[in-house]
């Protein structure tokens, strides 16, 4: 399990709610404050392009270690979380959606509780 020390403070802080429409544009809210969603290509880089979602289409990986790295203000734990949160969430989203924080932190715990799938497992 991930070490929580460099989070963002969930209880302090007012919720942030993140929006994508189509071509990959991704907003982060708080309150009356929008800005775009940085793709943290520092950590990673899935796409050139930027953000995806949906199935088949190019750029979920991205977006899903961006939404990560942003909701959880942990680098390290968005790395390792990113690939499973893609699977579960990110290929799942329609057209346009909107989720928030307090909603990927959780889907983030209880990816971490579950056990790893592997190839071997299938």
């Amino acid at each position: 399990m991930g070490s929580r020390v460099n989070e963002k403070p969930f209880a302090d802080s007012a919720e942030t709610f993140y929006s994508g429409v189509r071509p990959g544009q991704v907003m982060a809210r708080e309150g009356s404050t929008r800005r775009p969603l940085n793709p943290r290509f520092d950590l990673r880089k899935h796409s050139s392009t930027g953000f995806g979602w949906g199935k088949g289409e190019v750029g979920p990986a991205q977006l899903s270690l961006a939404l990560l790295a942003d909701a959880l203000g942990n680098d390290g734990r968005a790395l390792q979380l990113h690939q499973r949160f893609n699977h579960r969430v990110v290929t799942m989203l329609p057209e346009r959606w909107t989720i928030t924080r307090s909603r990927i932190l959780a889907y983030a715990d209880m990816i971490e509780h579950l056990p790893s799938v592997t190839s071997d497992d299938i």
